[in-house]
């Protein structure tokens, strides 16, 4: 895809092509260019200063991209130091099957080998560079534990179907944050980010914020050379621009993304940001050199409606996850040059029921009244399979026992205020209740005979309590559901029930180099990309954690082959 197609949706522009390097006036020259300064910005940036070079950062904000805005969690196993000091049990070949459920054939088995047995020095070095992880377990399944505890199943490995394949072990690495902080799930990505880029700054790196990146520059044997980028060097204009964004970033952490009244503040914020567009015109630009190569790790698209409108048309209506920053701009770089994006319509949707846990022991099912999944499983394997595959379509079937456990189990601390608000929002005033499981039928305009058959079926499973629940759900979790009935509007479009998404496609590369590949999966030369800006670990399914990973794993690869190491 080349910048005049209509579907190109992205302020980047063609590359500038030279004959030779000495034909450029470069303002900068550094070993390595790195465009977008989030996880695996820093990561790449911190290992090549840490094997000799010399490198220079570029992002478009203030930096630290989606990294910082999560909530601080590593994927690792394979008995990493902290999984031991936890008692958990765990190795490479274990880790390995788990996800290869998850990965299926994204990446090689040679790169996912090599990312399960790297798994426990990658925590050793992030402690190194000064991150710290808490070592408190929580063994039930939730989508995200209290802040007393900091290792837990962030993915599907309690899932009966997966625990076939492999045996369960808790690998979500929550860096520590203070107790009353963690009682949010979001913006404590700091605890990982901050320490990797002190000491990358430390060790020399030149970081440039608020400079956007906009045109690659070439020579005649299409090798890159390095970057255009637009800065403010008006001081006072780069202040107000500053100021507006700051406005906006508080506009949008009023309230969690996944809670009702997000888009009111988000729309606030979107217009102060239009502000700010306006001021970016009155930009300068200057020609940046890297001697060594460009990495492009500048997020995914998630924040672009147009991109994802043309791609993943489905996801339209999910909530974006992500920062501003994930606008598209990083592959869009890479495709200006020959660059291959493949999976551009993979999305992760986090439909997340538990906690509360009593959501999860009723049954979901979609417009035609039948159940399609084991409630239990990892969130973003329910939404995908929701919004893939029953046209985003869902309604949580519970009862009056199992509303009033729900209530209890998000009560007194119990789960964070975000999970706590969720529930409650959703039981207050979502949920819709019947005497009889017809009388639910017709309030939620779905087939009464179909509702009423999966009602006797899994009623069935939950009281034989012999494993023979077809979509192979705990019988730990299987619950009799009686009357009084109720419903609730999962969907992916449900008013009081956000759907957070996020982009899992990117450039296609080398996967033991990190060099970007063209159509013809022949080098770029000079062009590394790695996090959601490239095709990875997580760029099938997500699971809690992984996209970290993956961005410290892919951007410490491709360090070490542009140092020659």
């Amino acid at each position: 895809m080349d910048q005049s197609n209509q579907h190109w949706f992205s302020s980047v522009e063609a590359p500038i092509k030279v004959s030779c390097r000495a034909a450029v006036s470069w303002d900068e020259s550094k070993d390595l260019v790195v465009v977008g300064f989030g996880g695996a910005g820093v990561a790449t940036a911190l290992q090549s200063l840490d094997n000799g070079l010399s490198v220079i950062a570029f992002d478009k904000f203030a930096g630290g991209g989606a990294t910082t805005i999560n909530g601080a969690v590593v994927y690792a196993g394979a008995g990493t130091s902290v999984q031991k000091e936890a008692n958990i049990s765990d190795t490479a070949d274990n880790m390995f099957n788990y996800l290869k459920q998850e990965s299926e054939d994204i990446v090689s088995d040679e790169t996912l080998r090599d990312f399960c047995d790297t798994s426990p020095e990658m925590i050793y070095w992030l402690q190194k560079k000064g991150v710290k992880f808490g070592s408190t377990v929580w063994h039930k399944k939730t989508s995200y534990p209290g802040p007393e505890y900091f290792v837990y199943h962030s993915d599907n490995s309690l899932a009966k179907s997966y625990c076939k394949q492999a045996t369960p072990a808790a690998r979500g690495h929550r860096a520590y944050v203070p107790i009353e902080e963690g009682r949010k799930a979001t913006n404590l990505g700091y605890a990982i980010f901050n320490p990797l880029k002190q000491s990358a700054l430390e060790k020399g790196l030149l970081l440039e914020t608020y400079h956007e990146a906009r045109q690659l520059i070439v020579d005649d044997n299409q090798e890159v050379l390095g970057v255009v980028v637009l800065y403010f060097d008006d001081e006072k204009l780069l202040k107000k621009y500053q100021k507006l964004k700051k406005r906006a970033e508080r506009l949008l952490m009023v309230l969690p993304p996944i809670l009702p009244g997000y888009n009111f503040f988000a729309k606030r914020a979107m217009a102060v940001l239009e502000k700010a567009k306006i001021l970016e015109s009155k930009r300068s630009q200057k020609m940046i050199e890297a001697k060594k190569g460009v990495m492009l790790s500048a997020g995914g698209f998630i924040y672009n409606a147009d991109m994802l409108n043309h791609y993943a048309p489905k996801y339209n209506a999910s909530l974006p996850l992500g920062t501003e920053g994930d606008d598209g701009s990083g592959i869009r770089l890479g495709q200006s040059v020959g660059g291959k994006a493949e999976n551009m319509d993979c999305i992760s949707a986090w439909r997340f029921i538990n906690p509360p846990l009593s959501f999860g022991r009723g049954f979901i099912v979609n417009k035609h009244g039948q159940r399609f999944i084991d409630e239990l499983v990892y969130g973003a394997t329910l939404g995908v399979e929701m919004v893939e595959n029953q046209e985003g379509k869902a309604w949580l079937i519970l009862d009056k026992k199992l509303i009033k456990a729900a209530l209890v189990e998000v009560s007194g601390g119990k789960a964070l205020n975000f999970q706590r608000d969720l529930a409650r929002l959703n039981v207050w005033f979502a949920a819709v209740k019947a005497s009889t499981i017809e009388g639910l039928a017709e309030k939620l305009s779905l087939p009464a005979d179909a509702l009423k058959d999966q009602l006797e079926t899994y009623n069935h499973a939950a009281r034989a309590q012999n494993g023979s629940d077809i979509f192979e759900k705990s019988d730990d979790d299987l619950v009799e559901i009686t009357s009084p009935f109720y419903g609730i509007d999962i969907s992916l479009d449900a008013k009081l029930f956000p759907c957070p998404a996020l982009t899992l496609g990117g450039l296609k590369i080398n996967e033991a180099t990190g060099q970007v590949l063209d159509d013809n999966s022949k080098v770029v030369k000079g062009l590394y990309a790695s996090g959601r800006n490239a095709i990875g670990v997580s760029s099938k399914n997500y699971v809690s954690g992984l996209s970290v990973a993956d961005c410290i794993f892919s951007g410490r690869r491709a360090a070490q082959h542009i140092s020659g190491h």
